[in-house]
């Protein structure tokens, strides 16, 4: 298998990964509060990732690192983790699974506009259409009522999925110049421990955290299985975006949402009418359009 195959299929591996990690967190954050919940879940994956690197003997890569690339680690997890993953949680809150997801997955658009503004990357008619399918198919979903009706807070929902969005390709075109002289292994032991030192900072990620530990094991298993889906989407995340190039690993994990929605359905009972779940296909057809 070639390294463009072998990134491909981790960008896959990351979109399941993804949802089902969005899954486990909806289903906590009627009892905790998300900053709680996303510096618990960082905390436990960047201790996995550094047992990892510990047992393989791989610590030599940071020393490699230069000063800017550091920085740049720094900017793309605390957009990433810190901003985008803790707003996006929140919105789950308030849209539901499948909404927010399909929302905060056109992502792909505002790395493409930040490439060209940022580094000079020219915007082809290609991106152009993409563009404007992916954000038809995201106001078909914003336009559409679920059967109970839009739910409290919906449009503070739909402002906070954008937002992640844009703190994520803020994040992918801050991530792109470090890829080149480190591995994802080493890429992600800089970064966790920094997203997890930067969230246990906020002082509202203390309150909700003795009742976490207070959970008993049905809420120490879900953080268990988080912090290990966590591990692996980042790092299959940061080896897509290595070997298969960012346009490729943006859009294969932006079919996310294919996930996310049976998922909500089955575990959540979630429902999307007809139209909303067809703005989802639509936006995902976009970001294909977009990027490949």
């Amino acid at each position: 298998m070639d390294l463009a195959t072998l990134g491909a299929l981790c960008a896959l591996g990351s979109a399941v990964a993804w949802a089902l990690t969005s899954l486990l967190v909806r289903s906590l954050t009627p009892h905790f509060g998300t900053v709680t919940i996303n510096a618990a879940r960082t905390t436990l994956c960047a201790l996995l990732i550094a047992a990892w690197v510990a047992a393989v003997g791989e610590f030599d890569g940071l020393a490699a690192v230069s000063p800017r690339s550091l920085a740049l680690l720094f900017v793309s997890i605390v957009m990433a983790i810190a901003v985008g993953d803790t707003i996006f949680f929140e919105s789950t809150r308030m849209l539901g699974l499948g909404r927010a997801m399909t929302l905060s997955m056109s992502y792909p658009v505002v790395a493409s506009v930040l490439a060209a503004v940022v580094l000079h990357e020219r915007i082809t008619a290609q991106i152009a259409v993409g563009g404007l399918v992916t954000l038809g198919g995201l106001a078909l979903v914003v336009a559409t009522r679920s059967d109970a009706g839009m739910l409290p807070g919906s449009w503070r929902g739909i402002g906070a999925a954008c937002a992640a969005a844009l703190a994520w390709g803020t994040s992918v075109v801050a991530l792109r110049v470090p890829l080149a002289e480190m591995d994802a292994l080493t890429a992600q032991l800089v970064r966790l421990p920094l997203a997890a030192a930067l969230l246990w900072a906020m002082p509202w990620s203390w309150r909700d955290a003795p009742a976490l530990v207070r959970g008993g094991g049905h809420v120490a298993l879900r953080l268990g299985a988080l912090s290990v889906l966590t591990a692996v989407s980042s790092v299959m995340y940061v080896l897509a975006i290595k070997h298969a190039g960012v346009a490729v690993a943006t859009v294969l994990s932006s079919t996310a949402p294919l996930f996310a929605v049976p998922l909500g359905v089955v575990f959540l009972g979630e429902r999307l009418p007809p139209v909303a779940m067809l703005g989802t296909a639509v936006a995902v057809v976009g970001v294909v359009v977009l990027k490949l």
